[in-house]
């Protein structure tokens, strides 16, 4: 009985790490204007931005990357930048 109980939560915890998702960081997101392969799972619309009316498109596409891999993307379509260069708008995807 001892060694089936045992068994149990080694089986409950062993699942449980395994379906923890691990989300990826900013480096690990690729940007491009290219349409990402097939294969990728499209997330959505996104919106990258500066603090300040002074702010740079590297500093908008900066906040785009952050919010595609806070949402888990690791592929980034930039699909167009603001006439100021303060906002950045793109596509998500995840990609194998």
């Amino acid at each position: 009985m001892r060694r089936w109980l045992l068994l149990g939560f080694c089986l409950v915890g062993a699942t449980s790490c395994a379906s923890r998702s691990v989300l990826p960081s900013v480096d690990e997101v690729k940007v491009s204007r290219d349409e990402p392969s097939p294969k990728c799972k499209a997330m959505g619309k996104l919106t990258g931005t500066t603090s300040s009316v002074r702010g740079t498109q590297e500093q908008a596409l900066a906040d785009l990357k952050r919010e595609a891999a806070n949402k888990g993307a690791n592929y980034l379509q930039v699909k167009q930048f603001s006439d100021n260069g303060t906002m950045v708008t793109g596509l998500a995807y995840e990609c194998p």
